[in-house]
């Protein structure tokens, strides 16, 4: 049934290339910097890179950035449609929480209080963002540790040339959900800058799943304020200066577990980003010099013991602290030929304390500000372009870790133009993932872990019309991870730390296209077939947890005249393995949810939307005992000036 299904999908997506008009209004062929770190065109490298644009987020304004990014090929956010609030668990191709670096504006954002180092993508507003690259298969050549998986890079705004623009959006809907931006930017002279404050108060649905439907569990609120600043000067054609600043703090309730309802527990995350930028350009030479700090705090309180359990009392702070300097230096060495070299330094530190009291008397653990450590990395990369049509990246990355010591790792990328509309690409790379401050220090650590290392194999195939508005692209990949870093109880002594013991291997395949029907009518679609199991001395396990092995993605896109915007989007999930511990069969029906975007331009500065989400109202479970939003609605308008 399953194969069925894949084929089918298979060939609706692609018979509809020949439904193109060749006028369409979206040029897909776009300028991208994630895939290689150089200025360059979608259809010249060989890697797998997906661009969010603005106008697709516009189009789903009503949503969070997990629930956009959660529609790309290849990618099931776990937690994107739960209560607001909930910590999303990124998984690309699907490998494990922590092996996606996520980036903003190429600073990597990861955070060393957190067990894998994972950043919560709530902290970034819809407002914020000016567009999302995703770039997938192993990149940690160019970009380091924890990009086993793929890199998600999102790009913020950037002022406009008019001296002032003001903008603004405010929202409401379902679940007494506000959700509003305030922006004002533009460009005096050589000055830039960009400013943009975010809020979003909703009262929320109960985090926890009442399966007797008779308990009236508690609605749990959440609350967010972000800011955020963006300077810029230019002394000159050559030399300029930023300085971006980002601040976000938000508070809810939520629920000690699976099926479980508590009056007082309380989450507070609080993330503060800071980055300053040099930038020199000369004919065939740019020089990029950074330096951002990143800080976590994180705390979760626990204050009575309205909910039967083990805990009467439990609290739990976390702090992490990332610094990093990056210099990257991009040379045109001729006229088809860059090098890309790189010197990175990071340091990460946490400072951690729980505590926990039950009626067998208190319970503490704590991490100090020792926690830390330091990762310097140099790297080189070679891009050729256009020769005789064919395209090829070659890199390595030599990184040096405080504890641990040294490892390599490689890229071999090329792709030939069979024609100015068929291009067929490979990729053989390698990555690795740094042990987390959690694994090396905590009661568990193990200060003789080594990274995880992994080689990913990437074949395709990617098909343009005549005017690249409209494309058809496949990809086929697999992945072998050694080293995995897992959490291990010795059965005679019961003594627990992390080791390095199982392989992973996982394999994939995507299916992408966009189709034009007319100057205003668009069907993006995306299917994914995904698989993978453990090994640990030669015996397998099927271990994709919580991960479908199918998911498709279908929206079709069409202006109606007079400024309507009709958008009704259709996405299945197919069934997964439940989580190792939580409750229930061993596998999670398949599910579907259906939405439909209506957007209207009032004038050139006013657009007014009304955004509907699972309107078939189906009751599904990503995670086991946690509520999935049903029948969920936004409205809003949003202003320029």
């Amino acid at each position: 049934m399953k194969r069925k299904f894949l084929v089918m999908a298979a060939i609706v997506i692609s018979s509809q290339l020949h439904a193109q008009d060749s006028s369409i209004v979206k040029q897909l062929d776009e300028v991208i910097v994630t895939a290689n770190r150089v200025e360059q065109k979608q259809s010249s490298t060989g890697k797998m890179v997906t661009v969010i644009n603005q106008e697709t987020l516009q189009r789903n304004a009503g949503k969070t950035l997990s629930e956009i990014i959660n529609y790309q090929a290849g990618i099931f956010i776990n937690g994107a449609n739960n209560n607001t609030g909930t910590n999303p668990d990124v998984y690309l191709r699907g490998a494990g929480t922590g092996n996606t670096l996520i980036l903003i504006d190429g600073i990597p954002v990861g955070d060393p209080s957190n067990i894998n180092n994972t950043y919560d993508l709530n902290m970034i507003s819809l407002g914020q963002v000016e567009r999302v690259e995703i770039l997938k298969g192993a990149q940690s050549t160019l970009w380091g540790s924890d990009a086993v998986a793929g890199v998600i890079n999102i790009i913020t705004k950037k002022a406009e040339k008019n001296v002032i623009n003001p903008t603004a959006m405010l929202s409401y809907g379902t679940y007494q959900t506000f959700r509003g931006n305030l922006g004002l930017n533009g460009t005096i002279n050589k000055f830039s800058y960009h400013l943009v404050y975010d809020f979003i108060n909703t009262g929320g649905f109960p985090v926890a799943h009442d399966s007797t439907g008779k308990m009236n569990f508690k609605n749990d609120d959440f609350k967010q304020n972000s800011f955020q600043a963006k300077l810029g000067y230019q002394f000159n054609d050559h030399f300029s200066v930023k300085a971006f600043s980002t601040q976000s703090k938000y508070h809810g309730s939520t629920d000690p577990g699976a099926f479980q309802n508590d009056k007082d527990d309380y989450f507070t995350n609080n993330n503060a980003l800071q980055n300053f930028e040099l930038l020199y350009v000369k004919k065939g030479m740019q020089l990029h010099l950074s330096q951002s700090f990143l800080q976590n705090s994180r705390s979760y309180l626990n204050d009575s013991a309205s909910v039967s359990g083990f805990d009467i009392y439990s609290k739990g702070d976390y702090h992490g602290k990332t610094a990093v300097t990056e210099l990257i230096g991009n040379f045109a060495l001729a006229q088809n030929i860059k090098l890309v070299s790189g010197f990175q330094r990071m340091s990460q530190q946490t400072d951690q304390h729980y505590l926990s009291i039950s009626i067998y008397g208190p319970y503490e653990t704590a991490l100090g500000d020792s926690a830390k450590i330091t990762n310097v990395a140099m790297y080189h990369s070679i891009l050729i372009t256009g020769k005789s049509g064919f395209d090829v990246e070659a890199g390595f990355r030599y990184n040096h870790h405080s504890i641990y010591g040294n490892n390599l790792t490689y890229t071999f990328n090329p792709s030939y133009h069979i024609s100015d509309f068929v291009k067929l690409f490979f990729n053989i790379s390698s990555a690795y993932k740094i042990p987390s401050l959690y694994q090396l220090y905590s009661e568990y650590g193990n200060k003789n872990l080594t990274p995880e290392k992994s080689v990913n194999y990437e074949i395709g195939l990617q098909v343009y019309t005549n005017n690249k508005k409209s494309n058809f692209r496949v990809a086929a990949f697999k992945r072998d991870i050694n080293d995995l870093i897992v959490f291990y109880t010795d059965p005679n002594t019961y003594a627990s730390n992390y080791i390095n013991r199982d392989k992973q291997h996982d394999y994939g395949i995507e299916l992408e296209s966009t189709i034009g029907f007319s100057k205003k009518s668009n069907w993006i679609n995306n299917l994914t077939y995904v698989d993978g199991e453990g090994e640990n001395a030669g015996i397998k396990t099927k271990n994709l947890y919580r991960r479908p092995n199918f998911i498709l993605n279908s929206t079709f896109t069409t202006q109606l005249g007079n400024g309507f915007t009709v958008a009704p989007s259709f996405r299945f999930i197919g069934d997964r393995l439940k989580g190792t511990y939580d409750a229930g069969s061993n596998k999670m029906p398949a599910y579907y949810t259906i939405d439909l975007y209506v957007g209207y331009a009032i004038s050139n500065k006013c657009r007014a939307f009304v955004d509907l989400k699972n309107i078939t109202n189906q009751e599904y479970f990503d995670i086991v005992g946690y509520n999935s939003k049903r029948f969920n609605m936004m409205t809003g308008v949003s202003l320029s000036f």
